[in-house]
């Protein structure tokens, strides 16, 4: 299942081509035009206010264990008092609702594993007025996982990446924090093909409760590959995914959001060619007929050719793993000309990704990144990015859950426009947003993918806030933990301005 990049001369459609020729040519280029996929978006933090904003947390382990549990931030972004609830699932049932407030333009703090004992809890945080966002921090020895809370609720979750290989464990999440019983239908791809097991045939998750299934406990062992979807026959579920990997190739703990919609386009701001950096793409197509995925590598020098790989064909309910960089030797400075490999014109470096369709939504991709990490290494996965169904790619990102210690490449920001930006960077304090005098108006290139460091204290252990002049993606890379080396990725928040 595996797909070598081949050399080839890809066109990609006008729809996308508005965006990838972004930093290629110095030449303006005709407005960016976005497909409006269906489904709902990434999560975000709005401006507009509503009577209430619900959150849903994916999931944080709770075992009691030594290092392991879980938290989730909730960050009051205006300035007002904000005032909410929230519930704490178990595989049991309701464990506990309290109110809470949070003081104008500052954080609270819930502590997940104070208030159960079980492998795994969720929780759903109810906001009055809507003003504030969620994110959760799950802790574990092998490192902590930084991931936004959902929005919104779904009938649908997709999952490209699994990973059983080596004594890793691969674990789902269903929560459903309603009155009703949810009935559900998960099927599965992996190598060896799709899969529909009876017993997640009409999968019931009680009202107020989660279901956790360890996906080795289907069989699915020592598996390199497992995608998956959720499906509901009623009611709506909030879906996360636990990864704990512990070999093969793979080391790190990553818990995680699924998709709640197929797109036709998916974007990376983060991506590293180097010397011991294992980078792959999962793209999983869960639909009926086969798809053609177009990739396009970005932020690349001027001489640089990202465009030059086939179209790579994702059969009907598989997964299809690409490894753009598969049999190039690790010492390669990406200078040579050997025809066997396009690779060699992607230099050494970050880049950033881009993967479409020309079909209508029909895929889920996800990025493993695999870096050196001490005398280690340390893996993270992240799910792309899809614009809004209207289009629209923010310039504005909040980070409710950033570095506390000073980190070197905390940011990844890619610039989506044809022009020069620049990048100003507020810290949230009692009075609000204030810039950071060593984190303003730095310049990003057209179309450029630039790392951000922060390290000044003024940037440490409380919630940004990324302005940018242009539409831009923005990943950040945050310490895994006092013990554990290495990075967790994660995307920021965008904006919502409507």
């Amino acid at each position: 299942m595996n797909r070598r990049a081949i050399p080839a001369l890809v066109l990609l459609v006008a729809g996308l081509i508005g965006l990838v020729v972004v930093g290629r040519d110095t030449v303006a280029s005709p407005a960016p035009v976005f497909s409006s996929p269906a489904g709902t978006w990434m999560p975000s933090v709005t401006d507009v206010g509503s009577l209430t904003g619900s959150w849903f947390c994916p999931g944080v382990p709770a075992t009691g264990e030594d290092g392991v549990g879980g938290a989730v931030v909730v960050s009051n972004r205006g300035a007002e008092q904000l005032d909410g609830r929230f519930t704490v699932l178990s595989p049991d049932g309701e464990v506990t609702e309290q109110g809470f407030t949070v003081g104008p333009w500052s954080q609270s703090t819930i502590d997940v594993d104070a208030f159960v004992t079980a492998s795994f809890a969720s929780v759903v945080v109810e906001i009055d007025g809507g003003q504030g966002f969620v994110e959760q921090r799950a802790e574990h020895p092998a490192g902590d996982s930084v991931a936004p809370c959902a929005s919104d609720t779904s009938s649908e979750w997709y999952l490209a990446d699994g990973f059983t290989a080596g004594g890793s464990i691969e674990t789902l999440i269903l929560t459903n924090p309603y009155d009703d019983l949810v009935l559900s239908d998960l099927t599965f791809s992996t190598e060896s093909g799709f899969s529909e097991p009876n017993a997640f045939k009409g999968f019931s998750v009680p009202p107020k409760s989660m279901k956790v299934i360890p996906i080795a406990e289907l069989g699915n062992r020592d598996e390199p590959v497992i995608a998956a979807s959720i499906t509901t026959r009623s009611g709506r579920l909030v879906v996360g995914r636990a990864q704990h990997f512990t070999g093969a190739g793979r080391l790190g703990y990553d818990v995680s959001l699924a998709a709640p919609a197929l797109r036709d386009q998916w974007w990376f701001a983060d991506g590293e060619r180097g010397a011991g950096i294992s980078e792959t793409f999962s793209i999983y197509n869960p639909t009926d007929g086969d798809v053609d995925v177009d990739v396009y590598f970005l932020g690349l020098p001027l001489e640089a050719d990202g465009g030059g790989f086939a179209p790579i064909n994702v059969p009907a309910r598989q997964v299809v793993v690409f490894e753009p960089f598969e049999g190039a030797a690790e010492e390669d400075d990406s200078t040579t000309s050997d025809p066997e490999f396009f690779t060699s014109t992607i230099p050494n470096g970050r880049h950033s990704i881009v993967f479409s369709t020309l079909a209508q939504p029909t895929v889920v991709v996800e990025r493993v990144l695999t870096r050196p990490a001490g005398e280690s290494i340390s893996t993270t996965v992240v799910q792309g990015a899809p614009p809004r169904p209207d289009g629209y790619v923010a310039n504005r990102w909040h980070v409710g859950i950033g570095p506390a210690t000073p980190t070197p490449e905390a940011l990844v920001v890619y610039n989506v426009d044809n022009e020069q930006a620049t990048i100003t960077i507020e810290a949230v304090g009692p009075g609000g947003p204030s810039p950071i005098p060593t984190l303003t108006d730095i310049p990003l290139g057209p179309g450029a993918v630039i790392t951000i460091d922060l390290v000044t204290p003024d940037a440490l252990g409380q919630e940004l806030i990324v302005n940018a002049s242009n539409r831009v993606f923005i990943e950040r890379l945050l310490p895994r933990g006092d013990d554990a080396s290495g990075r967790s990725g994660s995307w920021a928040l965008p904006a919502s301005d409507n």
